[in-house]
């Protein structure tokens, strides 16, 4: 089955790092990390739900405000996730702004704020109606490093370093779960919200001993018939995996975060990564704490994910975009790597 999810960069390759996810039959979006996103119109804004910074460095947070200005006045909740103190940095983003007349406004936004640590999810509230005050700070226990999830999707991060943490993401679209009409039709089974219990308890991994309640129309009579869900998965529900999709920013090449890197995005459909540096450049990727082309390829080879997506490269280097391309790829099919004339361009 086809997935439900389209992600696509915000920005080109040398602009502010960023990525859209959209939910192709609902209006709702996710955002991985909060630059330049003038890009992107307000329309496709206002789907967005929850928003995942990497780290609060400029080229990564900039778009806060744009983003408040346009869910600002209208009754939702949008919730962020970040890294350590990222409450403090979006207490201070609202800080900025004078809040007096937000008792004229008959609806009010309220943010949601959670920050990922090591072993804890710390969350904290702020609505317009209270004038962005913090409130409801609690912490919860991090498990498996799920930061969401819910019926569709579940996101897990992982702490990278930038010398400062730096959150990777990967987002894991849940198994697709559909029910074989013709079969219905031949079993005279009936339609209802018997199939909604079939459904969930397939993505619940509910053991195949597991018993439904299945209408029957038999003889123009209708009956109840227990059955087993796993006889009911061989006749009835047709299930293909969803869509894994890894994406990383901003983080030095070391054994540490190379393990974790690998973990999170292990048998990604796609792999979006940064790649500032080309692969004559590892001294001065170590230096600025980020990836070179031939680092990124070699993670995603690693990691076995089906496609890389390089993006986030040096501004010096807009001359040679193909190298990137070219470099990233080659290390992700295992080449052999080969010396390339070292850049000319500052």
């Amino acid at each position: 089955m086809k997935s439900t999810l389209c992600a696509s960069l915000v920005n080109d390759p040398f602009g502010d790092p960023g990525m859209l996810v959209q939910f192709l039959f609902q209006k709702r979006a996710l955002l991985f990390d909060l630059g330049d996103i003038s890009p992107l119109s307000n329309a496709e804004l206002l789907k967005v739900s929850h928003v995942f910074v990497s780290h609060t460095h400029i080229d990564h947070f900039i778009g806060f405000d744009r983003l408040l200005r346009t869910f600002f006045g209208r009754e939702k909740t949008l919730t962020f996730y970040g890294p350590k103190n990222f409450i403090k940095n979006v207490e201070g983003k609202l800080a900025g702004f004078t809040w007096n007349l937000v008792d004229r406004y008959e609806e009010s936004l309220t943010i949601e704020v959670v920050e990922v640590r090591e072993e804890k999810l710390i969350k904290a509230s702020f609505r317009a109606m209270d004038k962005f005050k913090l409130t409801n700070k609690k912490e919860f226990e991090l498990q498996g490093g799920v930061i969401l999830e819910d019926p569709s999707v579940k996101v897990r991060a992982v702490i990278l370093e930038h010398r400062v943490p730096c959150l990777g993401f990967c987002l894991e679209e849940k198994l697709h779960v559909n029910i074989n009409k013709d079969r219905l039709e031949e079993m005279r089974v009936a339609e209802g919200a018997w199939l909604n219990e079939l459904k969930k308890a397939v993505l619940q991994e509910e053991p195949d001993t597991y018993s439904i309640d299945v209408p029957f129309k038999l003889d123009g009579k209708a009956g109840m018939k227990s059955i087993s869900l796993g006889q009911l998965k061989e006749d009835l529900v047709d299930v293909s995996p969803g869509q894994k999709i890894g994406y990383v920013v901003d983080t030095v090449y070391n054994e540490p975060n190379k393990q974790r890197i690998i973990e999170l995005i292990k048998s990604a459909d796609i792999f979006f990564c940064e790649s500032p540096f080309l692969a004559d450049e590892e001294s001065r990727g170590q230096e600025r704490f980020h990836l070179t082309s031939h680092q990124a390829g070699s993670l995603a080879r690693e990691a076995c994910v089906k496609k890389l997506c390089v993006f986030h490269f040096s501004r010096k280097h807009i001359p040679h975009r193909e190298r990137f391309y070219k470099e990233a790829e080659a290390a992700f099919q295992g080449a052999l790597r080969t010396s390339t004339p070292p850049s000319t361009t500052n």
